[in-house]
This record gives C-alpha cells, structure tokens and sequence, in this order.
C-alpha cells in the first residue's frame, strides 16, 4: 500500500517529469515541491528511476480504472451475441466516455507524462501502454472486427483502432490549439460535448465505411 508521503513524492514527480523530463528534474527539486527530505526518495522508490517508474505504473492505474466502466459497458457487443449495431453503439459510447476522460482538466500532468513517453519511450513505456492503452486499442479492435464482417486483417484493425482513438487524444494533446483555434478560454461541458458531438460524426461516418466495405 502506498504511504501518504509516498502517493505526495509520487505526485509532485508526475508533474516536474511531465514538465521538463525524467533527465532534466532532480530528485532534490522533487523532494522540496513535496515537502520530503530528499532520503525518502530513495528509502521508498531506490532512486530516480524507481520514482519514475512508481509514477509510470501510478499513471497506468489511474487511467485503467477511468477507462474501465467504458470497456466493461462494450464488453457484451464483443460477444456471440452482440450484433453489427450493438458494436457501432458500443465503439461511439467508448470513445464519447474518453472525449470526458481526457478533456477533463485534472488530467493535464498524467497528459504531459504521456507525450514524453510517446515521443521518447523508456522502458517505462511498455508499462503504460500494456496498462492503459492496450486494453483500448484492443477493446476497439474487437468491435471493428464485428462491424466490418470480419474481412480486415490483424494490422488493418489496429492501425483503424489506433486512429479512432487518437482523434479524442488529439484533443488532449493539442489542447492549445483547439483553446485558439476555436478562440476559448476554458474546455468546460459545452465545449468537451463540443469536441464529443465531432467525434462521434467523424466515428460514425467510418464505421459506416467500414459496414458497407469501403474502408477495407
């Protein structure tokens, strides 16, 4: 179980790595912004690298236990029973529940980590994506599979999965532009249901697509 000093060490962490890089921050900065001699960090994690990687799987948890009433609600259209628009529905349900996930403010230093990562994985990656975005990829992967009548192949699904899903990460990741693009000052409810009502058009004219075999 994680102590309150540790889950502190583990947050101020999260935020300066997502900031500036796990290189750039050191661990005497991060044990100042927690209020923690800097010892703890080594005491409870081994070092830097330890305090990275309890971040990474800190991370991981979170955003699984986010996304998972998502996945749990399209599990049963992935079934022998679950039909062509029983995956369409659960597809646009999925990824309307990760518009309101990832839009939502308090996710912005579990966001930067993130782009780190992606941009430069470290072996901490593979904790990350077998966490939280593996179950995504893979959840939409079997809808796909159903809508499209089983005709695509293994990586034709994936590349489709990977790309319906980062359309709502595009939002997060390019928070900036779309706040002056768009000439906002803030992404409350009306914005993210904004940012959903694209998402879920954009998805639906592909899974007709994918329906009728255009975007084999």
């Amino acid at each position: 179980m994680t102590s309150p000093n540790d889950s502190r060490l583990i947050e101020v962490a999260i935020d300066l790595f997502g900031r500036d890089g796990m290189n750039a921050v050191g661990t005497r900065a991060i044990a100042e912004a927690a209020g923690a001699p800097m010892s703890a960090i080594t005491y409870h994690f081994g070092g830097k690298e330890g305090l990275y990687l309890a971040c990474t799987r800190q991370i991981a948890a979170e955003m699984r236990e986010r996304i998972a009433p998502w996945l749990e609600l399209a599990r049963p259209a992935c079934t022998e029973s679950g039909g062509v628009p029983e995956a369409r529905a659960a597809v646009l349900a999925m990824l309307g529940g990760l518009v309101g996930i990832m839009m939502n403010d308090d996710i912005a230093p579990i966001a930067r980590f993130i782009v780190r990562e992606q941009m430069n994985p470290t072996p901490a990656f593979a904790i990350l994506f077998e966490g939280a975005m593996q179950p995504v990829v893979e959840r939409t992967d079997e809808l796909l599979h159903r809508i499209a009548g089983h005709r695509l192949t293994h990586d034709q699904l994936r590349i489709r999965a990977v790309a319906l899903v980062g359309q709502v990460l595009a939002f997060r990741f390019a928070r900036a532009t779309l706040l002056r693009a768009t000439g906002w000052e803030s992404i409350g409810a009306p914005e993210t249901d904004a940012v959903r009502a694209v998402v879920v058009a954009h998805t639906t004219a592909i899974l007709s697509d994918l329906e009728r075999g255009a975007g084999s």
